[in-house]
């Protein structure tokens, strides 16, 4: 019986921890919306679809311009919205 109780720890343990990984991993999501504003010095970009997302670093966004139609994949870390695709709509 203490086998049991030990191996059902254990599990729940392991069942815990991975709840915990889940819960801090990012979430993604996706948008298609038109570019209001690009603020590089922010690095931020802000859609029609009311939102900001920020542009990491290894983006290149000399291209875009507002009134663009684009498509965006996007993770959420810490309350913000950070692009991780973008696509021109139409290209």
């Amino acid at each position: 019986m203490k086998f049991i109780a030990h191996a059902a720890g254990l599990m729940l343990s392991a069942l815990i921890a991975t709840s915990a990984l889940i819960a801090t991993s990012a979430l993604a999501g996706e948008t298609e919306a038109e570019i209001v504003q690009i603020d590089t010095d922010k690095g931020v970009i802000m859609l029609s679809d009311g939102e900001t997302y920020s542009i990491p670093v290894d983006f290149y966004v000399d291209d875009l311009e507002p009134g663009m139609k684009v498509f965006v994949i996007y993770d959420e870390e810490g309350g913000e919205k950070v692009l991780a695709d973008l696509q021109v709509e139409g290209q």
